[in-house]
């Protein structure tokens, strides 16, 4: 039995419904939103009721707990450190611990802003130096997990896709305002390694199979800049890339300092897979296909039914 934290979000809400669909046993745990779907147990949790959570565990004693649940935007983060530390930092590690209580593989979702963006090509265990809020949480809880389940698995990402809630993802944002013939700008001088979420849940359920832990970089195959992921992703789609206009991070109004380049290196999951990761684009006709196929209108629909305020 897979419990999946932050089921309602953009990662949680792929994963339940991809592994529900491949058959596994899915426990889906929100505090706000979650996908009702036959053979899936809902669960409405607020993570940080030590109490109630305790009481998920012995019902339910999953085999494996995958941690999505983080607060992640960067700017509430920025203003509210505390609330950052507690959510991404110290709640981690007590659910690594709770699930080392009930013998649990523990899987933390972390992120490549850990790194300060100065480089590139990052590997494993490169110096981490973040440079906000939101990553020195990020890294808080890969540090705490680690110490409470020392065979954890810790997956660094970045990742795009469907989202069941309303908020948009960068994918999402580019798209709807190309679909309104909206000029789009993209940071040239901002690279990263993107993943389709739904690739990322394929690699997460692989690396499960084998048991691997310790830290990984699961991203795409292939850098990119935000202004690239943009045109590719208009490309695809068959929308018009002269909306897309080339800008810096330098010259924008963002109030958090961001990394410039978080190109994450993929040989060390490369290698224990035995397969390269998903190229860009593979990743982004994927979403393609997932948007003719009614998916992504099937996983917006499931948010607008089962959102609670």
């Amino acid at each position: 039995m897979i419990l999946i934290t932050g089921a309602g979000g953009l990662l949680g809400a792929n994963l339940v419904v991809d592994f529900s669909r491949r058959g596994s046993n899915v426990v889906a745990v929100d505090r706000l939103c979650l996908p009702m779907i036959d053979g899936v147990q809902p669960v409405w949790c607020d993570l940080t009721d030590s109490a109630r959570v305790s009481c998920v565990f012995k019902q339910y004693r999953p085999n494996c707990v995958i941690h999505c649940a983080a607060l992640t935007d960067v700017d509430r983060c920025e203003t509210d450190p505390h609330g950052a530390t507690t959510i991404n930092g110290e709640l981690s590690g007590k659910l690594a611990a709770m699930a080392t209580q009930f013998g649990s593989q523990f899987v933390y979702i972390s992120s490549d802003s850990v790194f300060n963006g100065k480089r590139s090509d990052y590997v494993e265990d490169d110096e981490v130096l973040p440079i906000n809020v939101y990553a020195r949480s990020k890294r808080e809880g890969e540090i705490a997990v680690r110490a409470a389940a020392p065979d954890a698995l810790v997956v660094r990402t970045n990742i795009y896709g469907w989202n069941m809630q309303p908020k948009t993802n960068l994918a999402e944002w580019i798209l709807g305002r190309l679909e309104k013939g909206t000029e789009v700008l993209g940071f040239q001088d901002v690279v990263f390694c993107p993943i389709l979420v739904n690739d990322l849940g394929d690699i997460i359920l692989e690396m499960l199979e084998r048991r691997l832990n310790g830290i990984f970089h699961v991203a795409g195959s292939q850098a990119c800049s935000k202004y690239e992921f943009a045109l590719r992703l208009a490309a695809v789609f068959g929308l018009d890339a002269a909306l897309v206009k080339p800008t810096t991070i330098d010259r924008s109004d963002l109030r958090t300092p961001r990394p410039k380049n978080t190109s994450l290196c993929t040989k060390r999951i490369h290698l224990a897979l035995g397969k390269p990761m998903p190229s860009l684009e593979t990743g982004l006709k994927r979403m393609k296909a997932l948007q003719d196929s009614g998916f992504a209108a099937q996983l917006k629909q499931l948010g607008m039914e089962e959102r609670r305020a």
